[in-house]
């Protein structure tokens, strides 16, 4: 799990931006008290609401989470709809279908891996999710990153926490990592326990005991990202993920979790030459995409790994590179509390 900054310096600025903290956490519990008493109302749509959604800034592993339950749905039968607030949307389609073209690389994900699943980009998800309903006659809604989103009233909400750092450093930004105080987790219908494979027992087991205390009997259930394969760039072609083991490698990401990438690849038995991380929703530029590949020629790797975020940004660029550049292709897997997960799911459809 992360651990806070130790410097002098570091710790200097943290206790500057405590003041901002407390401000920004009497706004947000000030909001949700005026919807709790019915000051202000939230809106229900007519058809069942699934969110997920965190309590963290940065990578939690929601994505793939909203993926994994897109298809589960779809494999009931039933017709799903994904609403994204669209956040960082600046990547320009072209040959787009759509009134907008301009989307994220979350977007371009979900229309790689479930392309058959609508996928809607609003500020306002009442408003495209009356949308989806109209347009794609969906009978359950997906919103992703929705637990803030109190506005719209949910069937089901589920929280993700990255096992890597679960809590924020237990302060609300900018003093921490936290959207809102940790007890907000009580109204939670499921929390999803995500990358438990990448923390040892104790440090899962000390997150756990945590989540009691603040979220009281709000159900845990844990998951893993799973590596499902190697993709080559240049011709899509799958490789086996143990192929990694023993190469070695030059790796670059613009994900909110990069040491989750890091430590997948170790796992692979992949030896990292280098390592570079931009911003999450980074877009590269065609300057950058030549200077990794500039870096890369420097150490001369086996192969340069990417994750699927990055790739559908770069999918286009496939003469730059001198080496081999593969995708490290990961899905979401339940290792525990498989059961209750299916229950609540279950319990909202019809």
């Amino acid at each position: 799990m992360k651990e806070e900054p130790s410097d002098i310096c570091s710790q200097a600025v943290l206790k500057a931006l405590y003041p901002l903290s407390k401000i920004y956490g009497f706004v947000v519990k000030t909001r949700i008290f005026f919807y709790e008493k019915g000051i202000l109302k939230s809106v229900r749509l007519p058809v069942p609401v699934i969110s997920v959604g965190n309590i963290t800034m940065g990578g939690t592993g929601k994505t793939p989470v909203v993926e994994y339950i897109a298809k589960y749905l779809q494999e009931k039968g039933k017709r799903v709809a994904i609403l994204s607030r669209g956040y960082a949307a600046t990547i320009k389609q072209e040959n787009s279908s759509l009134a907008e073209n301009v989307c994220n690389d979350e977007y371009l994900l979900f229309q790689e891996n479930i392309p058959n699943i609508p996928h809607l980009l609003n500020k306002n998800r009442v408003k495209s999710g009356l949308e989806a309903i109209r347009r794609f006659q969906a009978e359950y809604l997906l919103l992703d990153d929705g637990f803030q989103h109190i506005h719209l009233a949910k069937d089901l909400n589920i929280v993700t926490i990255d096992a890597l750092n679960p809590f924020g450093h237990e302060h609300i930004v900018p003093r921490g990592m936290l959207r809102e105080p940790l007890e907000e987790l009580r109204r939670a219908d499921m929390i999803m326990l995500t990358r438990v494979n990448q923390c040892s027992h104790d440090e899962i087991q000390s997150i756990i005991d945590r989540l009691r205390e603040v979220a009281r009997h709000v159900p845990v259930v844990e998951t893993v990202h799973k590596p499902i394969c190697l993709e080559s760039l240049a011709d899509a072609a799958r490789l086996d993920i143990h192929c990694l083991h023993g190469k070695k490698v030059f790796a670059f990401c613009a994900i909110g979790n990069p040491v989750s990438f890091r430590k997948s690849i170790e796992s692979l038995g992949g030896e990292l030459l280098g390592f570079r991380v931009f911003p999450d929703h980074h877009v590269y530029t065609s300057s950058e995409l030549r200077g990794l590949n500039t870096e890369a020629l420097r150490i001369r790797p086996d192969a340069i790994i990417i994750t699927q975020k990055d790739k559908v940004k770069i999918k286009n660029v496939r003469n730059l590179w001198d080496f081999p550049l593969w995708t490290l292709k990961m899905g979401v897997r339940i290792v525990k509390g498989y059961e209750i997960f299916e229950n609540k799911i279950n319990a909202i459809l019809h």
